[in-house]
């Protein structure tokens, strides 16, 4: 008598499992490929992001040069330089004694982004806040290359901030 031996071929509707070859190498590529437009389109979109980054920044600074202006009686001036190197944003106080204070702050524009102030983009844009709560008022536009930007509008009277998409 014979003995048979029954493996997955022999058994009437049992397949087999497993990948090709082929098939492998097929998903390999398909994920490749999508990995790569995934890399294109948040390199694309990094404009987008440092300019709402750097507006966030900005309204961040001059909320806090409007609420120390009126915590501690002092006026506080917003400055944005034009230099050389590109543009410059600082934060001074009042020493009340007259004479030319160092910044609190200062920090560089990155350089994809330009700076324009109640629509001058020449030489230095200030904006102060006082110690009632007020302002010198104005509006800070900050622009990428592609031309999308952010407008902050500062109120004269209140000193507080508004940011829009300009028109």
């Amino acid at each position: 008598m014979k003995h048979y031996r029954l493996t997955a071929r022999c058994i009437p509707g049992s397949q087999a499992n497993g990948f090709t070859l082929l098939e492998v190498i097929i998903v390999l590529i398909i994920i490749g490929i999508a990995s790569g437009l995934v890399g294109i389109l948040i390199s694309r979109d990094r404009g987008s992001t440092e300019l709402r980054t750097f507006t966030k920044d900005i309204s961040a600074v001059l909320r806090y040069a409007r609420s120390q202006a009126v915590s501690g009686k002092k006026t506080y001036c917003f400055v944005i330089d034009r230099e050389d190197e590109g543009y410059i944003y600082r934060l001074y106080a009042d020493s009340g004694t007259g004479e030319e204070t160092a910044p609190l702050l200062s920090r560089p524009v990155p350089e994809e982004l330009e700076v324009v102030m109640d629509g001058n983009d020449a030489g230095t844009l200030s904006v102060e806040f006082f110690p009632l709560g007020n302002s010198s008022g104005g509006a800070i536009e900050i622009r990428n290359r592609k031309g999308a930007g952010f407008l902050i509008l500062i109120n004269r009277m209140t000193g507080k901030l508004k940011i829009e998409r300009p028109e």
